[in-house]
């Protein structure tokens, strides 16, 4: 299993000009303004805001183990559903 982190791809844009930036080290932190926000917090455990809920991911062996808590960061807005494949 590689370092989780160690694959990333971050695009932005200034007018006509692309910003790009792609696996330079292992990805840390992103924040953009106040809705979302995604950090490492341990090698295999990353926190991240979106909005209104809070999302936990832990990287196990047999994959990512995602946690998803509604109304963390502030009163509901949306809905929350459920799907499997």
């Amino acid at each position: 299993m590689t370092t989780p982190g160690a694959r990333w791809r971050v695009l932005a844009h200034a007018g006509t000009e692309r910003i790009e930036l792609e696996d330079r080290g292992v990805f840390d932190e992103l924040v953009v303004d106040d809705w979302l926000h995604l950090e490492a917090m341990d090698v295999n455990v990353w926190w991240m805001r979106v909005g209104d809920a809070r999302v936990m991911v832990t990287i196990t062996p047999d994959g990512p183990v995602v946690d998803v808590e509604r109304g963390f960061h502030g009163p509901l807005k949306g809905s929350t559903g459920a799907s499997s494949p």
